[in-house]
């Protein structure tokens, strides 16, 4: 049987997601198009390099401290998933300026946890040009403002190449490269740190990517891992299709040593569960479903929350109303 991890995911500090960190984001209540930031990408846009970046330089100081990784190695977490940007090490566009420093709360963030004994899940959760039109991305893909201080969020990602509702397409060969160069530079800087137990080299691939480039790229990456960090474990994202027929042609059978997939796992996000009886049989057959892959299955992120009305987690102030066969609904209340 293979080992329990118990971990956590040290989430919205170097990527932003407007539910994680409200308060950074109520700058840009009831501001127009060319002021709002709803993800990192227009976070740094609107403030341009200088305050964007003070202002990031705070939140990095204060959003984790050494007293918040003694009490996760107090309470018995030994892996923690850190989410961080592409832009690291490879800044591009309004990321110039804005993220510097970003490398040293990654070196930071490892010497604390190797101080507690914790290791380290790195997870590339950013992908230039959005790998799932999320702000979880970096970008969300593709915002289009109906007037001066109304948009609508429409899914296209643009990382491995246009593919909206699976239509053909070219693929980006330009991003994939810039990707591979990124995951190359990151593993050089921190695959040696006594910490760095795994590398995930992107988040939540959208649905429709297309499978063999996607999977290309995998192969590709997981090489890099073995040459710069041997010791560390291979993590990829299922894109989100739990199926092991699609996943378990990846590697050779007798090849899949330090490799793991990571399955998301939301009940609240369209698992057609609606009714509380049937949360724990859901998650068990989740579980199960694991031993038919032929690699270690981590579940990387998951929760229990039964519906998705939390402020923002749809994207930035998009006042979504929810309504799922009537049995619960999401409504707007005023900010007390």
């Amino acid at each position: 049987m293979a080992k329990t991890i118990t971990g956590t995911n040290i989430g919205g500090w170097l990527v932003l997601e407007p539910w994680i960190t409200p308060s950074l984001f109520y700058r840009f209540l009831g501001k127009t198009q060319n002021e709002t930031g709803i993800d990192s990408y227009t976070f740094c846009e609107s403030l341009g390099p200088v305050e964007g970046n003070k202002v990031m330089r705070n939140h990095w100081k204060h959003w984790y401290t050494e007293e918040h990784i003694a009490n996760l190695s107090m309470r018995g977490v030994d892996m923690v998933r850190l989410p961080i940007g592409d832009w690291t090490l490879n800044q591009y566009g309004p990321y110039f300026g804005c993220m510097d420093g970003a490398d040293e709360q990654i070196d930071w963030m490892l010497d604390m946890c190797a101080k507690y004994n914790i290791t380290v899940l790195m997870d590339v959760h950013t992908a230039k040009g959005s790998q799932n039109g999320f702000d979880n991305s970096g970008q969300a893909f593709t915002i289009t403002w109906e007037d001066a201080s109304h948009y609508r969020h429409d899914d296209n990602p643009q990382w491995i190449g246009n593919f909206t509702n699976g239509d053909n397409g070219a693929l980006n060969f330009d991003n994939l490269g810039f990707s591979l160069e990124t995951m190359e530079k990151l593993l050089i800087r921190y695959g040696n740190h006594s910490a760095f137990a795994a590398f995930e080299p992107v988040n939540e691939p959208w649905w429709n990517t297309p499978l063999e480039p996607l999977k290309d790229f995998y192969r590709s990456v997981r090489k890099l891992v073995r040459r710069y960090a041997p010791q560390a474990t291979f993590v990829f994202h299922d894109s989100f299709r739990y199926d092991p027929i699609i996943w378990n042609d990846l590697f050779r059978k007798d090849d899949v040593e330090k490799t793991a997939i990571d399955h998301h796992y939301y009940w609240a996000f369209g698992n057609n569960l609606w009714k509380l009886g049937d949360l724990c049989t859901g998650v068990e057959k989740e579980a199960e479903k694991a031993s038919q892959f032929n690699m270690d299955v981590w579940f990387g992120e998951w929760a229990l929350a039964s519906e998705n009305c939390a402020l923002h987690l749809n994207g930035f102030n998009d006042g979504t109303i929810n309504d799922h066969d009537g049995l619960w609904k999401c409504a707007q209340m005023e900010c007390p």
